[in-house]
């Protein structure tokens, strides 16, 4: 499980590095103006971040579970 664990982040921080590289520096007008000028780019950073822990939450309790129910199949004759 923890070789799951490592290569699941080596593959997160893998696919970060190259969108870094192609990011754009600076943001367009209309988004500073909408998102920033108002305040609603903190509401969209705490949503996002949240749905990214409950699906991460989701796949760790998946991965137990499967674990679990491979190591009971294992020790039935």
């Amino acid at each position: 499980m923890k070789r799951t664990i490592a290569n699941a982040a080596l593959l997160v921080l893998a696919a970060a590095l190259p969108a870094r590289t192609f990011a754009e520096t600076s943001a367009p007008n209309w988004l500073v103006d909408t998102m920033y000028g108002s305040g609603k780019i903190n509401t969209v950073v705490v949503v996002v971040s949240v749905v990214l822990i409950g699906l991460g939450a989701w796949m760790f309790t998946l991965d137990r579970r499967l674990g679990r129910l491979e190591r009971d199949q294992k020790s039935r004759p």
